[in-house]
């Protein structure tokens, strides 16, 4: 009888702890909103599946000018790639879900035993195809505000998945996301790696080392890669900037974004990413959007500022002199839009980056982690972010869906770059760079979808008159969703 009435009395204790628990939960559930599944079980079960399969041609001509001594000085390169990617996310489960993605891209013509009829651009390192688990993270999610940890897609204005070829950047670190205040998005990250696609082979450097004397290595740091880019690979910030062969370590890259759009057709975005030891970078951008009768307008204004901050790295990587040089960069920009429910546009834009003779690049433009330039970008010149450089865009385009039903997109683009003598690049030489950009997207069906893409560049470098290249390039694609 007395063992019975101590059962009862810790069965009592155990049921009144069980309760203060339920309430606590219960109390701390109610401040957030989600769906959650009943169980882990269940949170598997009703996760969803995405991915994409594509198909990726490129085939480039390549003009050099003499004096390059290039035999032949005429030749073409091309490749084409299968693959895409695979992505996996459960459903929700007190606020918590976890996410993965596996991409692969896969060469599927023959590789030419002459590495220049070879375009590695869609591939890794040596033409070859690669698979990587490019995003795997945890996020947990309450009220209006979400976080991110792992490897996962961020899309700021230095640091991007740059999906020019096969695959997109990825990157490793946390995200938080919050959209409490009213109007008003705040996104705070920190960034350890990125790993860089194959795009980057476009620029290739020399055992991914920083030498502030070799073109290449100018070039990856204002094309979006950095020198000590891997394809395919994880890879540090501090690595991606300085080189693979530098020794320093630094904490990577903290950002900040705040965006508002509390005014009708009005959105206001400011951004800071620290990266750090290397460089700050402000970026503020205001647009606008309104329909004006049968007319839909679109405008907007940039401006870029980068600086040196800690023990900076990068201005230390390129003394040749004896004297550490500053990180010393700016760039504003303007783009409108407008077009006819007929479906005609016409899209008109403009960037400039002033030169800094002396600082890193001569005030081009450094981006190391993917982003490209807010305004203009072309398919086979990005020189908007060369220092001492004026950049235009005129554009038309014509959508075939309100005349004839088909979704049909085609766009013509004119491009100029009047590139100074302190482009960073090949700073002493001037020249003037000219592209017609050819675009044709054809959406099938909701998932499926074509696109075929020719540009036409002309003195994509011209050194003296008689160091030339111009090229030609032709790309299709082929995407489907799922």
């Amino acid at each position: 009888m007395i063992n019975q009435k101590v059962r009862l009395k810790k069965n009592n204790k155990k049921g009144r702890k069980m309760k203060k628990r339920s309430l606590v939960l219960a109390t701390i559930l109610g401040l957030t909103t989600f769906t959650s599944a009943d169980s882990l079980e269940e949170a598997f079960k009703e996760g969803k599946v995405q991915g994409e399969l594509k198909s990726f041609y490129i085939n480039r001509t390549y003009d050099w000018g003499s004096g390059f001594g290039k035999n032949p000085s005429n030749y073409t390169r091309d490749g084409l790639s299968l693959g895409g990617h695979l992505g996996y996310k459960t459903a929700a489960y007190y606020g918590f879900d976890v996410g993965a993605t596996f991409y692969t891209t896969n060469k599927a013509d023959h590789k030419s035993s002459n590495p220049d009829k070879n375009d590695n651009t869609p591939f890794g390192s040596d033409a070859k195809g690669y698979s990587l688990l490019g995003e795997a993270y945890i996020s947990y999610s309450f009220d209006k505000t979400s976080i991110r940890v792992g490897r996962q897609s961020i899309n700021t204005p230095f640091a991007a998945p740059n999906n020019f070829r096969m695959l997109p950047n990825t990157f490793e670190g946390v995200v938080i996301k919050n959209s409490n205040l009213s109007d008003t998005t705040l996104e705070l990250g920190h960034i350890t790696k990125v790993q860089t696609n194959g795009f980057a082979n476009s620029v290739p450097v020399a055992n991914s080392t920083l030498d502030p004397n070799n073109a290449n290595a100018r070039l990856s740091l204002l094309y979006g890669f950095g020198p000590g880019y891997q394809v395919g690979e994880f890879t540090s910030i501090s690595d991606v900037y300085l080189g693979k062969t530098n020794n320093k370590s630094t904490a990577g890259m903290t950002y900040l974004n705040a965006t508002y759009t509390g005014f009708d057709g009005i959105k206001l975005e400011l951004w800071d990413q620290y990266i750090h030891d290397i460089m700050n970078i402000i970026v503020a951008k205001a647009s606008y959007k309104a329909k004006l009768s049968n007319i839909n307008t679109f405008a907007s204004l940039f401006y870029t500022k980068q600086d040196d901050v800690g023990d900076n790295l990068l201005g230390k990587a390129f003394n040749t002199t004896g004297r550490d040089k500053d990180v010393d960069a700016s760039q504003y920009g303007a783009m409108f839009k407008a077009s006819l429910e007929s479906g005609f546009g016409i899209d008109l834009r403009y960037v400039n980056t002033p030169a800094s003779k002396g600082s890193v690049l001569d005030g081009g433009i450094v981006n190391a982690l993917g982003g490209a330039n807010p305004f203009i970008i072309s398919q086979g010149a990005l020189h908007a972010n060369l220092g001492d450089t004026s950049s235009i865009m005129l554009g038309v385009d014509y959508h075939f869906k309100p005349l004839t039903g088909i979704d049909l997109l085609s766009m013509v683009k004119y491009f100029e770059y009047d590139i100074g003598k302190y482009n960073g690049y090949q700073s002493g030489y001037e020249w003037k760079t000219k592209e017609v950009d050819l675009d044709f997207i054809y959406q099938v069906t909701s998932d499926f979808k074509l696109q075929a893409r020719a540009s036409f560049t002309k003195d994509w470098l011209d050194l003296g008159g008689t160091k030339k290249l111009s090229f030609n390039e032709y790309r299709l694609i082929a995407y489907y969703k799922f």
